[in-house]
């Protein structure tokens, strides 16, 4: 006995469904394809201003999501208008600190442990939460503090010791999972972008961190 075909119904245009939905979503596709050549050729020419700009943007964007979280179910706290100097100070550490720092870490890393094995992948994770986390912790909370105008060196090391081993020990949670990812599956000059997004969450948090102590 032959199989039967199934045929799909046709559309008043007398296309099949999947070839009318392919046909709508071209335009999209066509755009989504030119900006990612788009990117990836600026990242190839100007990789360090790239990776800042975009780092800028997610980071703005995560301090401005944590802002709304913080508002909560409160009705008066939706209300008030957003920190738009914190939101800046937010954008200006992905500018002028994460995304070059990323571009150097990244390079470098690879420079120092080139392999892609298992061993080689921990051991590029492991110096990451041991060097690069953390001090880029410490720098988020010292621009919290400098826009909030409460920086001074002894605020700057009392925020670290109350703050940073909490926010490390969660980093575990989440930053090895990444780590993996990218040291494992994306190509050495996607992972900036790659954490940059992965580090869209992981800013909102620490924004609450890092602002919470100063609003008390």
């Amino acid at each position: 006995k032959s199989a039967e075909i199934v045929e799909e119904p046709l559309t008043s245009g007398g296309k099949s469904p999947s070839v009318a939905l392919a046909a709508a979503l071209a335009p999209i596709t066509s755009v989504l394809q030119s900006a990612g050549t788009s990117y990836s050729n600026l990242l190839s020419t100007r990789p360090i201003l790239t990776k800042a700009v975009t780092a800028s943007v997610i980071f703005g964007l995560s301090d401005w999501s944590a802002q709304k979280i913080e508002g909560g179910g409160d009705a008066d706290a939706k209300k008030k208008k957003k920190d738009w100097t914190r939101i800046v100070t937010a954008s200006l550490v992905g500018l002028l600190y994460f995304g070059p720092a990323a571009h150097v870490w990244y390079e470098k890393i690879f420079q120092i442990l080139p392999g892609t094995s298992l061993v080689s992948t921990l051991q590029k994770a492991a110096l990451g939460q041991l060097l690069f986390g953390p001090s880029f912790t410490c720098v988020f909370f010292a621009t919290s503090l400098l826009q909030s105008g409460t920086f001074s060196l002894g605020n700057w090391l009392k925020k670290i010791r109350q703050d940073l081993p909490g926010a490390w020990a969660a980093g575990l949670s989440f930053w090895p999972l990444v780590d993996l990812v990218s040291y494992s599956l994306i190509p050495p000059k996607f992972i900036p972008l790659f954490v940059n997004f992965c580090s869209f969450v992981w800013t909102i948090y620490l924004s609450m961190v890092a602002n919470r102590r100063g609003e008390e």
